[in-house]
């Protein structure tokens, strides 16, 4: 069965069952209130999106939905390119939260797995596993197996916790959560041997699922209980936890997933993933490019990496998750490098290729998944674009490594240092397999132990870079209150759209805490209403003022969260004479209760920072869509600041905008705010409308059902930009005033970043250029407009002098005869030179270390304040053993300074003036240490 017919059956199968067909969550686990699951990298599983449905801290439309959800798990990654292991596969499932429970899960799967009109599995070819206490759902199971005309007992087995219950191993070991009893479903796979008939064991059902003859199909998970229990070590989390309870939850759900791929190769017949239609076209791709499927092992294990890679970095670029050094970037780079690896060095693949597979996927899963199809341009440049800097990389890598390997080998030496292992995979992203492979074909070993030494002296680096002070303190501990405080009252209603001030009344109020709980003299407020705009999307949020009766708070932050917006306020003035910050939590809590709660206010939103936030927000829409029209339908945005002082784009896009680019884009802005275009917003749009109405969607954004399109259209109606946005907007682009673009620089690779200024911030700035022009103009005595050739004339002289005192320096030089020291068998050569330009001072090294290829050349270059030393070796001398590196750190170290470099060429310097002589002095010493 194909893997399109079986996800069609799923559904509709589901569907004739009073299931609501739910689509796919992104791959950035956002749940179905728009808030991201920071537990999770990625979207693993089904059931990801619907925690908040299980919960019940949100309610569905429908109480029954099923879906094909896409997911990518990279746990078993090095295992991937087997038969059965993938980093990207799709997940059906079912859904029930507090509807129907085991007893109808039961059947439908049964029914489903059986049915004539659906998949028509022999009965005979089924076993099913259950928590070994679950006696209800052996017996549910168990009427349909003996209604099949089988003993139940031999098909049916009872398995513990660690296979049964959902989290694995939960039922006794928590964590903390909703849990229950799952029941698994197995089809017998051999062609050639008949399914176990008659008396068969539990023991030989687990010795023949081992062998791979059982394999799992679905899975009907029974929610059920709230597990509770307690860190048995707080100080220790790793050690878990112990049980203190398990009451039943408000009610039960079901959660049912069945694997597509393997279940389509299970149920065809197929002894891996791959020989099913998921790949089909993937191969015969890759094949195009200059393979052969079928030839040997190892080049078949290459092509199914790449066919499993490319599915999964297609799919993580269509969600917004691009290329990076961090977080789901990095396992998505990490996933296009072991790709182009595995292309480049087993199957030969010597010019970019990856991007040319995304056709493959296009054909396989454009049909259902058309994120894939309308994200086109951004996947294939993306890929592009990494494989070619990927490239480069390597070659650079390369090329480092052979000059290290042929260092060790004239050495004698037969081990790569792990610290240089490890910059190879840092620097230049080698896999460490990679230079194993590469040093063993030389006789080289890698020392492994140094290198995971390095790689976790990194990683403690990287941690301790990343403990940030937190904005809120302990307010985000307190939200959690707040949201609780007043969800039975519903979100706060946001007036901000068409209103600056709003009458509204406090409903929740907390202290601001630092991180060891003290107050800081702010507090969190929430309101029943509000105007003030609340972070998302870019766009920064508002600040103002919050009055009421004997106090006035001013608003500095906001954070929104389930619909409920939170108030960061810092306390203007307040009629409760007690300092906020001297009092304890309970008390203050009690005069925050007092003083604000269920109070009316009048709020109100700073209307001139509103005002430069809203330029800069249509601004960068104008923005965006130039950058579409001039560079390619691949931009699209990968982050953006929208502030009141400037804005900041960043988009996809693989090289540097050149000036003329930036220049037609700035002009292109510039026009549309000279028009004076109308900004009309579309509120409550159905997505598949906006889409129809040409609305961009912004890269890696979550949106519901219903969206807000924001549309800018010129005198004649054509769209000049129309994008799905919750942000504030100018009326009409004319409000904007003057764009400028101050800086495109690189933000990551593929990826640039534009910074702006409009409006008044786009004045003061032009104003400022003029005083700056004016003032560099009156230094070289002359005008701004004739300032160009004033600095031309300037630096043409410069030049002249320059040449003149480097033809002086090679005179003095030349006729100055060297004292050559011998050191063994090598020449040392010692040159003090004052106040000359460095780069002179290495072309005296160089001409000294040119005169034989066994001396060693040492210029000190004195200042005022500090001193420069340069050694260049020749290669003899190089052999012999003297490395300029050592010595001009030895130098650098005697003087209170550092430095360090090549063995033929470096460079140092230090502070200490009166130990300059002294150290010169022992050169000859710590050279002979060198030499012998």
């Amino acid at each position: 069965m194909e893997t399109r017919e079986l996800r069609r059956k799923f559904l509709e199968f589901f569907e004739s069952k009073g299931h609501g067909t739910f689509p796919s969550g992104s791959l950035i686990p956002y749940d179905v209130t728009g808030r991201l699951d920071e537990s999770l990298l990625f979207n693993g599983a089904g059931m990801v999106q619907f925690k908040p449905y299980f919960r019940g801290v949100a309610k569905p439309e429908q109480p029954r939905l099923t879906t094909a959800q896409k997911c990518v798990r990279t746990g078993d990654i090095e295992e991937v390119g087997d038969t059965s292991h993938l980093t990207f596969f799709e997940m059906l499932g079912n859904f029930s939260f507090g509807d129907y429970f085991k007893e109808l899960a039961i059947a439908y799967s049964w029914e489903f797995l059986t049915s004539s009109k659906w998949l028509n599995l022999p009965p005979s070819r089924l076993s099913f596993t259950v928590f070994e206490e679950d006696e209800e759902a052996f017996d549910l199971w168990a009427a349909h197996v003996s209604a099949a005309g089988i003993n139940p007992e031999y098909r049916i087995f009872r398995l513990g916790e660690d296979t049964n219950y959902w989290p694995a191993g939960s039922f006794s070991n928590g964590p903390p959560g909703p849990c229950g009893p799952n029941s698994e479903m197995f089809y017998w796979t051999p062609n050639d041997e008949p399914a176990p008939s008659g008396p068969y064991s539990k023991e030989e059902w687990q010795r023949d699922e081992a062998a791979g003859k059982w394999l799992e199909v679905a899975n009907d998970v029974f929610i059920q209980y709230e597990w509770q229990g307690r860190l048995r070590n707080p100080d220790r989390p790793a050690d878990g936890y112990i049980k203190t309870g398990m009451p039943n939850l408000p009610f039960q759900s079901i959660d049912t997933g069945m694997g597509l791929e393997r279940t389509a190769a299970v149920i065809s017949g197929f002894n891996s993933v791959y020989e099913t239609d998921a790949f089909r076209a993937i191969f015969r791709v890759i094949e195009s490019v200059g393979t052969t499927y079928g030839r040997s092992e190892s080049e078949d294990r290459a092509i199914r990496i790449i066919a499993d890679h490319i599915r999964t970095a297609c799919f993580c670029i269509a969600d917004g998750i691009l290329p990076s050094n961090n977080g789901r970037g990095y396992v998505l780079r990490r996933l296009i490098r072991r790709a182009v690896l595995k292309g480049q060095r087993t199957l030969g693949f010597d010019v970019p290729f990856f991007h040319l597979i995304y056709e493959g996927v296009a054909e396989t899963m454009g049909d259902h998944y058309t994120e894939l199809l309308e994200k086109r341009d951004v996947i294939i440049e993306t890929l592009r674009n990494e494989e070619a800097q990927f490239r480069r990389t390597i070659s650079q890598g390369s090329e480092m490594l052979t000059i290290w390997l042929d260092t060790l080998v004239e050495r004698g030496q037969r081990a790569l240092d792990g610290k240089s292992a490890f910059k190879l995979y840092d620097t230049y992203g080698f896999p460490l397999e990679v230079t194993q492979e590469i040093c063993a074909e030389t006789g080289v070993s890698v020392d492994v132990e140094g290198y995971e030494v390095a790689l976790k002296e990194a990683q403690d680096r990287s941690r301790a870079a990343d403990q940030r002070d937190s904005v809120y303190g302990g307010v985000d501990g307190g939200l959690v209150i707040l949201i609780h405080q007043i969800r039975e009252s519903g979100p706060t209603e946001f007036v901000g759209y068409s209103h600056l001030t709003s009458q509204s009344q406090i409903v929740a109020a907390l202290p601001e805490t630092d991180e060891a709980n003290r107050p800081t003299g702010n507090i969190a407020v929430a309101l029943d209403r509000t105007p003030f705009y609340a972070e998302s999307g870019g766009q920064v949020s508002d600040e103002g003022l919050i009055v009421g009766p004997g106090f006035e708070l001013k608003v500095i932050d906001l954070v929104k969260q389930d619909g409920i917006y939170v108030h960061l306020c810092e306390p203007l003035s307040v009629s409760h004479p007690a300092d906020f910050r001297t009092m304890s939590s309970d008390d203050l809590q009690q005069v925050l209760n007092e003083q604000f709660f269920q109070k009316p206010v009048r709020a109100t939103v700073d209307a001139v920072r509103r005002q430069r936030i809203t330029r800069h927000h249509t601004a960068t829409h104008l923005l965006h869509a130039s950058l579409r029209k001039r560079l390619g339908t691949h931009v699209t945005q990968a982050g953006s600041l929208v502030s009141p002082d400037h804005l900041r784009f960043d988009f996809t896009h693989g090289k540097g905008m050149t000036p003329a680019e930036i220049q037609q884009v700035e002009a292109d802005v510039n026009e549309a705010i000279l028009n004076a275009d109308p900004v009309t917003i579309h509120e409550n749009v159905p997505l598949q409308e906006a889409k129809a109405m040409g609305a961009m969607a912004l890269f890696g954004e979550k949106y519901g059902q219903f969206v807000r399109v924001v549309d800018v259209r010129g005198d004649q109606g054509e769209p000049v930009s129309v994008e799905l946005c919750g942000g504030c907007h100018v009326r009409s682009t004319g409000q904007i005033g003057l764009f400028k673009i101050v800086s495109e620089s690189s933000a990551a690779s593929g990826v640039r970043r534009i910074e702006a200024i409009a409006g008044d911030r786009a004045a003061l700035w032009a104003n400022k250029q003029h005083e700056t022009l004016v003032h560099a103009a009156g230094l070289l005595k002359s005008t701004p407009q004739d300032l160009v050739r004033a600095i031309e004339k300037n630096l043409e002289s410069l030049r002249e002098e320059r040449k003149t005192r480097e033809k002086l320096m090679q005179q003095s030089v030349a006729a100055a005869r060297d004292e050559v020291i011998m050191v063994g068998p090598v020449e040392l050569v010692i040159k003090i030179l004052q106040d000359v330009d460095p780069k002179e001072a290495q072309q005296v090294a160089d001409q000294i270390a040119a005169q034989t290829k066994n001396r060693v050349g040492i210029v000190v270059v004195k200042g005022a304040n500090e001193v420069k030393f340069i050694a260049k070796v020749g290669k003899d001398a190089v052999s012999a053993g003297a490395n300029a590196g050592a010595l001009v750190k030895d130098l650098a170290t005697k003087t209170g300074g550092g430095g360090g470099g090549r063995p033929d060429f470096a460079t140092a310097g230090g502070r200490n003036l009166e130990a300059v002589d002294q150290a010169i002095e022992s050169l000859p010493i710590v050279l002979k240490g060198q030499v012998g």
